[in-house]
């Protein structure tokens, strides 16, 4: 279900987990009916929406799971604020 139309990244493929708990929340899924839901713990779903990598098919498995649609998907991942650049170390000359 999470697919890239171009070569280019959104935040939502550097944030996969953020993704998921914006979904839920506007779907109005707390996570313990989530962890009942997926079959999981309710410390499970703590750690996938806070996961960086989930692969494609463990995030469709989910969304399918919710009845998150294609368009809800690309709706969500419009809200998500892309992660802040790496820091540099500037040395002193």
């Amino acid at each position: 279900m999470l697919v890239i139309k171009n070569n280019k990244q959104s935040a939502a493929d550097n944030q996969p987990g953020e993704l998921l708990k914006l979904l839920r929340k506007l779907k109005g899924i707390k996570q313990d009916v989530a962890a009942r839901k997926l079959g999981v713990k309710q410390q499970t779903v703590s750690k996938l929406e806070n996961c960086k990598i989930i692969s494609g098919k463990k995030f469709d498995e989910i969304a399918a799971a919710f009845n998150f649609t294609q368009e809800e998907v690309e709706i969500g991942k419009k809200f998500l604020l892309p992660p802040p650049p790496p820091l540099v170390r500037i040395k002193n000359i």
